[in-house]
């Protein structure tokens, strides 16, 4: 009798504990967070890295929202962009009408952001995007927020400046036909020709593309064309400069003339293949990235990072941790609505000090704040090194 009512006692005991957890969780206030990337294509490795990033953000702030008290707690909802416009646009609503999600980081590149544009104003959900630098997507008034990288109109003017200074007297530029690299392409070519410099040959390839042998041929003539004072320009994407690369390397002319890039091609995939290595540091490879800053949060970032998924964090996932706090932040300070979010989000910005530079937010809501590293080869083609930083804001090149 007394061991059937001890058993009895223990399964009250046990029934009372698990409906003050499911009390103590119909508590809390979940604010979703949606994260919209490209976890799939050549970007599928920066997307993953992004969401890692984007998960220690949410873990930390989950932690300090408990020690505080609040019964708030935030979840992440994610979707795959597919690395298309219409592949964001889809992962934005699926995310919003499964979830109710009212504020979405990511997408990570300008056709992506702008594919997404249109659900996003017309349903008052925020995009705070970390990585998308095009101009076109530099518009007053919509619901996105680039709140780390800054456009490519400051950026544009460091590379003309250099190819001026290495005596490119005309310039080949192969570039992704997208928002991004059409929108490179015209103020690089805007900037170099209104300061000397001679004709640009441009030359476009398709987002998905992973076999440009046509491209890096038609790339060749051109410069050929132009004679020993062309340099070459690649804004490419890593799956297509990898490719580019690959056939570069046998070519004459090619491997004649000294190249920039833009940083997406200095991914570690990019410089594990010796040949593709060593093409790039005979080239000179010179590529202009955001930003060459730390803070005392970067160190802290890192070795969170680390303790948490057990490898360092990828190029620019950092930003990534940095607009996710910054939507967390404003999400606290306005509730869980995407107007009161949109309406809150350039104060919440402005006042945020992050892991590599200060937000602070334009009239179009893109980064103001306009500060890069210059990163060459090193001669062994074994990384990356900073010769120099580049002021977008007071347009000046400073070298090391």
């Amino acid at each position: 009798m007394i061991k059937k009512l001890t058993v009895l006692l223990l399964i009250a005991m046990m029934m009372l504990s698990l409906g003050a957890t499911a009390a103590a969780q119909d508590d809390m206030d979940i604010y979703v967070l949606g994260v919209a990337l490209p976890f799939t294509g050549s970007f599928g490795t920066f997307g993953q890295d992004f969401e890692r990033g984007i998960d220690l953000a949410v873990a930390e702030m989950n932690a300090e929202l408990e020690a505080a008290g609040s019964s708030i707690r935030f979840e992440t909802a994610s979707a795959d962009t597919e690395q298309t416009p219409e592949g964001a646009a889809r992962a934005l609503q699926t995310i919003v009408q499964t979830t109710g999600a009212q504020v979405v980081v990511g997408p990570l590149t300008t056709a992506e952001v702008l594919g997404a544009k249109q659900f996003a104003d017309e349903n008052g959900v925020v995009i705070v995007a970390m990585a998308s630098s095009g101009p076109a997507a530099s518009i007053p008034g919509d619901n996105i927020f680039r709140v780390i990288y800054p456009p490519d109109t400051f950026s544009s003017k460091a590379f003309a400046t250099i190819a001026l200074e290495r005596g490119h007297e005309n310039m080949v530029v192969l570039h992704v036909d997208d928002a991004f690299g059409n929108g490179m392409n015209e103020q690089f070519t805007k900037n170099y020709q209104a300061n000397g410099g001679g004709e640009v040959a441009a030359f476009a390839y398709a987002p998905q593309s992973t076999e440009l042998s046509t491209e890096a041929a038609a790339v060749s003539a051109a410069l050929a064309g132009f004679g020993d004072t062309a340099g070459f320009f690649c804004v490419c994407f890593p799956g297509a400069a990898e490719a580019f690369v690959q056939v570069a390397q046998i070519d004459p002319v090619l491997t004649s003339v000294q190249w920039l890039g833009n940083e997406a091609m200095t991914s570690d995939e990019m410089l594990e293949d010796p040949g593709h290595a060593q093409t790039l540091a005979n080239a000179n490879f010179v590529t202009v990235s955001q930003s060459a800053d730390t803070t005392p949060l970067t160190p802290i970032f890192n070795e969170a990072f680390m303790a948490m998924f057990d490898k360092e964090p990828g190029i620019f996932t950092n930003y990534a941790f940095d607009a996710a706090n910054i939507a967390m932040l404003t999400m606290l300070a306005a509730g869980n609505d995407g107007a009161a979010v949109k309406s809150m989000l350039p104060f919440i910005s402005n006042h945020y000090i992050g892991t590599a530079v200060q937000a602070f937010l334009d009239e179009n809501g893109d980064q103001a704040i306009a500060s890069y590293g210059i990163r060459q080869v090193l001669e062994d083609g074994s990384g990356f090194y900073v010769i120099g930083t580049y002021d977008g804001n007071n347009d000046t090149i400073t070298y090391k």
